[in-house]
C-alpha cells in the first residue's frame, strides 16, 4: 500500500506540473519523470489516461491509441507554485534545447576538463532539476525553494565534475547531487516540526538514499557508503534501520 501511495503521490504533482504550463506535457516530459518509477508499457497507459481524466493533453501521444477523448472543463492555475514555475518554464523555453547525443557530447567535454562547456551543461540539465523538485515539492519544501537549491546543487556539481575523468555517468551524478540536497531540505523541514517528524524523515531519508545509490550503482549501499552520502553518523543510520523494522537493507562492508 505504501507503495501505491507514493505512486499516486508522484502522479498528483505529475498534473500540476502539468497544470503550470497550460495544462500540457510532452511525452518526453513523462518519461523522464517517470523514469525513476520503472514502468511497464501497460502501467504507462494507466499515467497517460490518469493524465486525460485530469484533462491533461500529452503532446507527442494519439490520445486514440491510448484512451478515448474526454471532455471537461481545464482546471485553471491556481497556486503560488504554478504561477512561479510558469514564468520560470518560459524562460527554460527560450534556451537552447540539446538532444541525448548533444548531451553527452557536452558530458564527455565537460569531464575532460573543457571548462567552457560547464555553463551549457548547467543549462541542458535546468529543466531536469524542475522534473526532480516536482517529486519532492509535497514533502513540506516550497517548490521554488527547491528548484533554487536544485539550481545551486547542479553548478557546483558541474563545477566539481569538470576534468573529473573518474565519473561514468554524467547525468546519474548530477541527480544524485541534486535529490541529495532536496531529500536534505524536506528533512530539514520536518526536523523543524519535532523530534516525532525527526524520526519519520531521518528513516524516510535513509530508505530513499538506500534506493538512490542501490539504482545507482546495482547493489546495496554499505553503512560507511550511507553515512558518506546522507551526512550521518554511522551510529545514527544503525538507530534508524533498527526503527525501521528490517524495512531498510544495507549492504555488507
Amino acid at each position: 500500500m505504501k507503495d501505491q501511495n507514493e505512486f499516486m503521490r508522484q502522479m498528483l504533482d505529475l498534473v500540476e506540473y502539468a497544470r503550470t504550463n497550460e495544462n500540457r506535457i510532452t511525452k518526453e516530459q513523462v518519461d523522464d519523470f517517470c523514469q525513476d518509477l520503472d514502468l511497464k508499457k501497460t502501467q504507462l497507459k494507466l499515467v497517460y489516461e490518469f493524465l486525460e481524466e485530469h484533462h491533461i493533453e500529452i503532446e507527442g501521444v494519439s490520445t486514440k491509441e491510448y484512451f478515448s477523448a474526454k471532455e471537461g472543463k481545464d482546471p485553471s492555475l491556481s497556486t503560488a507554485d504554478s504561477r512561479y514555475l510558469s514564468l520560470y518554464r518560459k524562460e527554460l523555453q527560450e534556451l537552447q534545447q540539446y538532444s541525448e547525443e548533444e548531451k553527452q557530447n557536452l558530458y564527455e567535454r565537460l569531464l575532460a576538463g573543457e571548462g567552457e562547456v560547464s555553463r551549457l551543461v548547467v543549462e541542458s540539465h535546468l529543466q531536469r532539476v524542475v522534473t526532480l523538485a516536482a517529486k519532492y515539492k509535497n514533502r513540506g519544501v516550497p517548490l521554488e525553494d527547491l528548484i533554487q537549491e536544485g539550481n545551486l546543487s547542479l553548478l557546483m556539481a558541474v563545477e566539481e565534475l569538470c576534468g573529473n575523468s573518474d565519473v561514468l555517468d554524467v547525468k546519474k551524478e548530477l541527480d544524485r547531487q541534486i535529490r541529495s540536497r532536496m531529500i536534505e531540505m524536506a528533512d530539514e523541514q520536518l526536523a523543524s516540526k519535532g523530534m516525532e517528524n525527526t524520526i519519520v524523515a531521518k528513516t524516510n531519508l535513509i530508505h530513499e538514499a538506500t534506493k538512490i545509490l542501490a539504482e545507482e550503482w546495482g547493489r546495496l549501499a554499505t553503512l560507511s557508503e550511507l553515512a558518506d552520502y546522507t551526512k550521518m553518523t554511522e551510529d545514527e543510520i544503525r538507530m534508524y534501520v533498527d526503527l525501521a523494522l528490517e524495512e531498510i537493507h544495507i549492504g555488507k562492508e
